[in-house]
């Protein structure tokens, strides 16, 4: 348990530097033609039976200052009771760390003292065409506490009345989780949610400790198995991840929340069976190459729940996604002169965003053939020294235990040299150049590795 010291802190510094204006203004205008200065400017006033709220503004504009002045004095009672507030309320470090908790008791105190201005009294006002115009207002702390009483009254109503099915029995697990998600919800909506007394799960205290205290009993006594099936793929085959979630106390789990997660695909969000079974899926794009891990938990978050406050079984599941192996072949009508390029057509392939390893011919689950197209155009012969101008263009296939999956013809490249050999291997390799800048053909190939 802890008390909100910053609020407070916060709040003090503002009364201070509210003071200290306070004293200015009298020690300035005393004496001078503002000398009937009223006496609360000059000493704070202070009341054991009203909340005080005092508030100033000036813009030389009368109007516009009375205004301002008026809301500032409600901000300011509203700040002495929100002080209080964050003074009185002690919560326990879970409760109070989801989220701003501070905030959340300046904007409901603001908002009661606004919805309740009826019974904010304006004390006096003074205008002044130096100091511009000031306001004193206050509310009586027994009309403060009936509205506050008043509240806990509802919020005492609203809970109990969510969690009254759990107390009575019969209900699934995911039943009396979604009931307590709703009475958590209902007690944090407000800060006196916390002052609420447990009437029906029988602790005799304050309900959120018994809300919370149930909540982790529950998650924490669950066991989530999980299983994939098989559990060494290849890559662009489905993989099926099952199990199942079991309470602690033998319930039927109900329609059970559960989340997948993956840092590479993500989440999945899925129910379980009545029994508590579920399964699915995987895409074969939800997985990449290597040890792929998923995480099977229960998704709190559905009943706004914060998962990372309570204890939650959980199951890892490992699937081993292997490479498609890939027997490469390359040809060429030239063989003894472009030969020498295969590694380069090897380094292309390799070099591709492919889930694939390269192996010899008959051994791979896909066969893709490079096959050089080489033409050669006639030398002048009336030059000597005319050059050797080829057109290197090249055919690639990819196929599946003889059944063809992609062909496609590449743009010839046009070269030369000082010889046949030379302007061979120049157009080649400006093909092979021109390939790795191609993202339509590697991304024709990566969809085939899908398939």
């Amino acid at each position: 348990m802890k008390i909100l010291i910053s609020s407070l802190s916060n709040r003090i510094f503002k009364t201070a530097a509210l003071t200290a204006v306070l004293i200015f203004l009298f020690t300035a205008c005393s004496g001078g033609p503002n000398s009937g200065m009223p006496e609360w400017l000059s000493s704070y006033p202070s009341s054991s039976s009203f909340y005080v709220g005092i508030g100033g503004s000036n813009t030389e504009n009368m109007a516009e200052d009375r205004e301002k002045a008026a809301a500032a004095a409600r901000a300011d009672l509203a700040a002495q009771i929100s002080a209080q507030v964050s003074s009185e309320l002690k919560v326990s470090s879970r409760a109070s760390s989801e989220g701003d908790f501070t905030e959340s008791v300046d904007r409901t105190v603001n908002e009661s003292v606004e919805q309740n201005l009826k019974s904010v009294e304006t004390v006096d006002t003074w205008f002044s065409p130096d100091q511009g115009a000031w306001v004193y207002v206050r509310l009586s702390k027994a009309v403060w506490a009936a509205i506050i009483n008043e509240e806990i009254a509802t919020l005492t109503l609203r809970a109990n009345t969510a969690l009254k099915p759990v107390a009575e029995g019969n209900l699934s697990e995911a039943e009396i989780m979604a009931a307590l998600g709703r009475a958590r919800v209902t007690l944090l909506s407000s800060p006196w949610g916390l002052r609420v007394k447990d009437e029906t799960l029988g602790s005799g205290g304050l309900l959120i400790d018994s809300v919370d205290g149930q909540i982790s009993d529950r998650t924490g006594s669950l066991a989530v198995k999980a299983q994939v099936s098989p559990s060494v793929i290849k890559f662009g085959s489905e993989v099926v991840v099952s199990g199942k979630v079991e309470s602690g106390d033998n319930l039927e789990m109900g329609a059970y929340p559960l989340v997948f997660t993956n840092p590479e695909a993500g989440t999945v969000q899925l129910t379980t069976g009545p029994d508590g079974s579920f399964s699915y899926t995987l895409s074969p794009e939800s997985t990449a190459t290597g040890t792929f891990r998923m995480e099977v938990i229960p998704d709190l978050a559905v009943w706004n729940i914060p998962p990372g406050g309570f204890p939650i079984s959980r199951a890892t599941v490992e699937i081993v996604v292997n490479p498609v192996l890939l027997a490469l072949s390359v040809n060429s009508s030239v063989v003894g002169e472009l030969s020498t390029l295969d590694g380069a057509v090897g380094d292309w392939i390799s070099g591709l965003p492919l889930p694939a390893e390269t192996v010899s011919p008959g051994e791979g689950d896909l066969d893709l053939e490079f096959a050089w197209t080489v033409f050669d155009f006639p030398r002048s012969e009336k030059l000597a020294n005319a050059p050797f101008i080829t057109q290197v263009g090249a055919v690639l296939t990819v196929s599946r235990k003889g059944n063809t999956l992609l062909v496609r013809e590449i743009d010839a490249f046009k070269d030369g040299g000082l010889d046949w050999e030379q302007a061979h291997k120049r157009a080649a390799r400006n093909l092979l150049k021109k390939l790795a800048d191609d993202p339509f053909l590697s991304g024709e190939l990566v969809e085939i590795f899908k398939m």
